[in-house]
């Protein structure tokens, strides 16, 4: 009987109190007949997220410095104390669908070439407008076939990290697993989405406009433009400017409208506001609701805006650390 190679899972959480038992419960099903190490890279959770995770038995780390916090740095915290042939990437608000990890195992070894698979998305009910549309697009989010990244994360041959030097970047507060991907293709892997089922998500329950206020408090939408500041000088720049480009063309039109304004040539503004207005009515179109096209370009107004400030946010290096403990092992 061949040996099961060792996978390590990296649980990515902040405040996932309502879930992480959940997602640990639907990883550890889905590993009894694998040598595996379950680690809760944790941002310093403000509610009882790691003594639950430390009930059920995984390992647990944390970050010391609550600058640190972003989505990026997560899954790397997780990385740096992993161990084995796999990686397994997954969010505290996740459940593993049953039958992915020995699908996604048997692909990887049967293909080399590839570094990382992944499957389909569920997502839940959603009450506000950013996971609402999410779930329109879930089939754009997540294609099938050949990808240039695995959004929602994936199972990673591990040595192909290893080879380009870190997991995800700790300068990131979204798309780290587009820039993972960049990566790796850069260095001559491929990735796949693969039609079985991989994860159901929890969505987020704020409200529509607190919403906007979270995550514009928190970085999120600055993400863009540090997406493009990381990737500055790479032979993967055009492909990341792609990744944004509808956020960084808004940007650029919302700077015009700006100068427009402050001429005070009211003919002038005239003719830069109308590209907007034809746009809300798009949106408006194509959400069969005011009110959601409205959010829509709202949505991708705040982005384009957060690409700004995220194009001047300091750059830290991806392979140093960060500060960081264990909780319990």
């Amino acid at each position: 009987m061949d040996q099961k190679p060792f996978i390590s899972v990296s649980i990515k959480t902040l405040n996932e109190s309502e879930c992480i038992e959940k997602t640990i419960d639907s990883i550890r099903r889905q590993l009894v007949d694998y040598p595996h190490k379950i680690i809760v890279a944790d941002s310093l959770s403000t509610d009882n997220t790691q003594q639950l995770a430390i009930d059920k038995g995984a390992t647990v780390v944390s970050l010391t410095n609550p600058d640190d916090r972003c989505c990026g740095v997560g899954h790397q915290l997780g990385y740096l104390y992993s161990e084995g042939e796999y990686l397994l990437l997954m969010d505290g608000d996740m459940e593993l669908e049953e039958g992915f990890v020995d699908q996604a195992v048997a692909f990887l070894q049967a293909e080399p070439e590839y570094a990382g698979v992944a499957g389909t998305v569920e997502m839940d009910d959603a009450v506000n407008y950013e996971f609402k549309s999410r779930k329109q697009r879930i089939n754009k989010i997540y294609p099938l076939g050949d990808s240039d990244h695995l959004g929602g994360g994936g199972l990673y041959r591990r040595s192909a990290i290893d080879k380009i030097g870190y997991l995800t970047n700790r300068n990131l507060h979204a798309y780290e697993e587009a820039e993972l991907g960049l990566r790796l293709l850069d260095a001559g892997y491929k990735l796949r989405r693969l039609n079985i089922p991989y994860f159901i998500h929890t969505s987020h329950t704020m409200p529509t406009f607190q919403m906007l206020k979270h995550r514009w408090k928190s970085g999120y939408y600055q993400a863009p433009g540090e997406l493009l500041r990381c990737a500055w000088g790479k032979p993967y720049f055009g492909k990341a400017l792609k990744m944004v480009k509808n956020e960084a063309i808004f940007s650029v039109y919302l700077i015009a409208l700006f100068i427009a304004a402050v001429t005070f040539n009211l003919e002038l503004f005239d003719i830069a506001f109308l590209p907007l207005l034809a746009f809300i009515v798009l949106k408006t179109v194509q959400n069969r609701s005011l009110l959601n096209g409205l959010q829509s370009v709202m949505n991708l107004a705040v982005l384009s805006a957060g690409l700004v400030k995220g194009l001047t946010k300091p750059v830290r290096d991806p392979l140093t650390p960060p500060d960081s403990k264990i909780i319990h092992e």
